[in-house]
């Protein structure tokens, strides 16, 4: 009893078609295809010439039992031909299947391509090489996805016949790192052992592996919040209610509610506009500064200048509430730079719950 064993053929829907310029790709997936259907003996096989017919019909009839293996060679010859022709123009461009069309011999659709593609080409060879010096990596593409590209142009370099030791190949690879690159390349150029080009690729995949988990820790996602709150109006204070900052966690006061809007830090550059906000308690003492024009202080002493405010002056807060102002003067800001922040026009605000609150107006 015959038993029937069903092979996984491979897929081919992503190979490239041959252009003329792909031909050593393309022409080793094909075979590899054919390999695995048992079919690559016909690129290779020239097909046994037909009996000849100038015979008796008796001789005929007495040779036909004799000759049977040999027609079902024939025939499988002439299925396992179609076969292969029909990968081969299907697999090809629009303007050389047109050209190899109506040739019927897979192997002499392959022999052509073979002597037009495959054979030695002095100029091939420069193409490749010039490829490969060319190449140069760059910052906005991921590092790993250039090194595999590098390899493949390594790779064709080597298979024109070329020879390119391993240490070389990677100090080529060394000189065509990224700027942001610079400095590992320098820390790599001050060892003393030679590294082959998989040993620097797994050098790199380290490097690529810490920096990305830097960034994600130098660039924590934050979110900001502010609320939107009406100040009534009064002869003797603005109109509009001052922007106080207020923590995210803080409940809206019971006055007038208004939509709020949510920021989240994208990368590394976020800008805010904050419109309205509320001062809360909290007992840890903190700094904001928004670039507002407007400044308070609480804290007398923080004060290097400081000069009495007109009677009546005072500010509204958010949550309806008036808090007076005896004076205002000039504070400095020790920055962690070590540079010096002069703020001027601050106004001293005793009922703040804050040593020092910017905002704008």
């Amino acid at each position: 009893m015959a038993i029937s064993v069903t092979k996984a053929l491979p897929d081919l829907s992503k190979l490239e078609p041959l252009d003329g310029t792909n031909y050593k790709r393309w022409s080793q997936k094909l075979l590899i295809f054919f390999e695995q259907l048992d079919v690559d003996y016909v690129l290779f096989t020239t097909p046994e010439p037909e009996a000849s017919t100038e015979t008796s019909t008796v001789a005929i009839t007495s040779v036909i039992p004799g000759n049977r293996p040999q027609d079902d060679a024939k025939a499988k010859y002439d299925r396992d031909n179609k076969t292969v022709r029909g990968h081969l123009l299907n697999h090809m461009s629009n303007t050389l299947f047109d050209l190899f069309v109506n040739q019927k011999s897979a192997k002499e659709i392959w022999n052509t391509l073979e002597t037009r593609y495959g054979g030695d080409d002095a100029g091939r060879k420069k193409y490749v090489v010039g490829k490969w010096l060319q190449f140069h990596m760059v910052d906005d593409k991921p590092i790993m996805d250039q090194v595999h590209e590098y390899e493949n142009l390594v790779a064709d370099v080597l298979s024109e016949g070329m020879k390119m030791c391993d240490v070389l190949q990677a100090n080529v690879l060394l000189e065509k790192f990224p700027p942001t690159w610079s400095e590992y390349r320098n820390h790599l150029k001050h060892k003393k052992k030679d590294l082959n080009l998989q040993e620097l690729i797994s050098h790199m995949r380290t490097e690529e592996a810490n920096r990305l988990k830097d960034k994600e820790i130098s660039n924590p996602h934050i979110s900001f919040k502010a609320n939107l709150v009406e100040s009534s109006t009064s002869s003797k204070n603005r109109t509009q209610g001052i922007p106080m900052l207020s923590r995210k966690d803080q409940k809206n006061p019971p006055s007038q509610l208004t939509p709020q809007a949510n920021l989240t830090e994208q990368e590394e550059i976020i800008a805010a506009v904050v419109v309205e906000a509320n001062l809360v308690e909290n007992k840890t003492d903190w700094i904001l500064d928004t670039g507002a024009s407007k400044h308070f202080c609480s804290n007398k002493e923080l004060f290097q200048e400081l000069h009495e405010a007109p009677d009546g002056e005072c500010v509204f807060m958010g949550n309806s509430t008036t808090a007076g102002v005896l004076g205002k003067g000039k504070i400095f800001l020790k920055l962690t730079s070590g540079k010096t922040l002069a703020l001027n026009d601050v106004l001293y605000v005793p009922s703040l719950r804050r040593n020092l609150v910017s905002v704008a107006y």
